[in-house]
């Protein structure tokens, strides 16, 4: 143990990355290794040796950030040829070169910014014995997107209810089933923790089926739960008290009305009342509960509040930083407007030696650093533009070529690569016809030099980004957002 404690502050930061490999800068390497709570590591990231996440229509990753790198797809693919295929281990060699490039910008992002608290790596450092794992000892699910809230922020991709009434779609198909779990039994045995997400977990069928199954063969697995707080009966209550529950309740707004306005359908007394009943049953459990809070436009100034609730109930804050859609996000204020928000926070203080008073006080502070880095222009760049320019995967060489190509050759290379994107069954919320429709529309509002500008910056772009912001972007926002890009070109 003292050997291992050892090897890890003395070469931690002295990762020799092999040719064709990019380390992330050795500087903030060596801060980010200060502040991980299980001590400094050779690697940033124990993720894809330890994980995997099973999404929707089949499609299985190793982290739910990272949505660029499919390792498979159930049940095309099973459960072992996925955990041992040819994406997983690629990935693996990434990160023992400490190189994020390999679809793991959303962490490249917030490290780049030295935002460090609420990294996903920092929870898997805890299995940074990697010589000798031959199963995940870390499952994550979101399969399927069943929800009964509206939230403004939120899309189609995560809530069923939201896919139907808003975006005017069909369900999404879930492709697990009995098999799915029978073949999880296997891994079972091996698992330490299981997390599950939705859509609201407490709603979705097959999770009681895997919670069963799992109780039965490892009834040691600890289990992780991120709901939204509407859903408390005896069949939820019942399946708490068999096993061992963490769980994270989603509140954006101590207001009743705010509250019930971001997160459409909810109904704020219950809400708070099904609080307290989560927080009881961990209470008695010896455990805490997270509350997990999105920061946006209408709600940043509730941030001290809700530090002050977690602290009374005894709860742990967990801080999302909405930065896309750009309408409801903080990082689309005014450079005035964000030292508005930078001056409010400086009026509250919070401390605390150890447990959820130090882990929220923490988070507190990085919010002001946060924004102090956009004030101080460092690392400016908000999340998506830093995905779009920053880490685009295309090069000088080619943004010079398509700069020779007309506007229907240009159309015809996007459209190609929409194809391809569409035959290797990737993840789409919209039908092929239906998503270039919705392009071309957008494309309309522009002249012909315009045109031509984004259908280049399209092209120069990974097609998953730009799927991804189709799938999530009604229309309107998109021509500003597309006017936004012109303005800064």
């Amino acid at each position: 143990m003292l050997k291992d404690l050892l090897q890890n502050i003395f070469n931690s930061d002295y990762v020799e990355e092999a040719e064709g490999f990019h380390h992330i800068d050795r500087q903030k390497f060596k801060k980010y290794n200060k502040i991980r709570p299980n001590g400094p590591k050779k690697f940033f990231c124990y993720v894809p040796f330890n994980s995997l996440t099973f999404s929707f229509r089949g499609k299985v990753y190793a982290c739910t950030y990272n949505r660029d790198v499919v390792l498979g797809t159930y049940p095309q693919n099973t459960l072992e040829e996925i955990w041992n295929g040819e994406n997983a281990n690629l990935l693996r060699e990434y990160m023992r070169n400490n190189d994020l490039s390999f679809g793991c910008q959303h962490c490249e992002y917030f490290f780049d910014k030295e935002k460090f608290s609420n990294l996903k790596p920092l929870v898997f450092d805890k299995y940074s014995d990697i010589e000798d794992v031959h199963y995940p000892r870390v499952l994550e699910f979101e399969m399927s997107n069943t929800c009964n809230y509206e939230c403004q922020m939120c899309s189609g991709e995560v809530s069923s209810l939201i896919r139907k009434n808003r975006d005017k779609l069909p369900p999404i198909e879930m492709p697990y089933d009995d098999e799915f779990v029978a073949q999880l039994e296997k891994f079972m045995p091996h698992v330490k923790e299981a997390k599950f997400f939705g859509g609201e977990p407490f709603l979705i069928d097959i999770y009681y089926k895997i919670w069963d199954k799992m109780l039965e063969i490892n009834p040691e697995i600890e289990f992780f739960t991120i709901t939204n707080g509407s859903v408390w009966n005896n069949r939820v209550r019942s399946m708490i008290e068999r096993g061992h529950f963490e769980l994270a309740v989603s509140i954006d707004s101590l207001q009743k009305e705010k509250l019930e306005k971001i997160r459409k359908h909810a109904k704020f007394e219950r809400l708070i009342e099904n609080i307290h009943n989560f927080n009881h049953y961990a209470q008695l459990h010896g455990r805490a509960i997270s509350l997990s809070f999105t920061i946006q436009k209408d709600n940043w100034d509730e941030f001290p509040d809700m530090i002050e609730f977690c602290n009374k109930i005894g709860a742990y804050i967990f801080v999302s930083y909405l930065e896309y859609p750009e309408k409801f996000s903080i990082a689309d204020y005014p450079f005035d407007k964000l030292q508005e928000v930078r001056e409010y926070m400086e009026k509250f203080h919070f401390s605390g030696l150890t447990g959820y008073r130090k882990h929220n006080a923490k988070c507190f502070e990085d919010f002001k650093t946060y924004v102090d880095n956009f004030l101080k222009k460092k690392n400016v760049g908000r999340y998506l533009e830093y995905r779009l320019e920053g880490h685009s995967k295309s090069g000088e060489s080619k943004k010079s070529e398509m700069l020779g190509k007309t506007e229907a050759e240009l159309k015809a290379l996007f459209e190609s690569n929409v194809k391809i994107y569409y035959s290797k069954e990737n993840a789409a919320s919209l039908e092929i016809s239906d998503f270039l429709a919705k392009f071309y529309r957008v494309l309309t509002k522009f002249n012909d030099t315009e045109q031509k500008e984004l259908l280049t910056f399209v092209n120069l772009t990974d097609i998953n980004t730009i799927m991804s912001i189709f799938s999530n972007t009604d229309e309107g926002q998109l021509v500003v957002d597309a006017k936004r890009r012109l303005q800064q070109a």
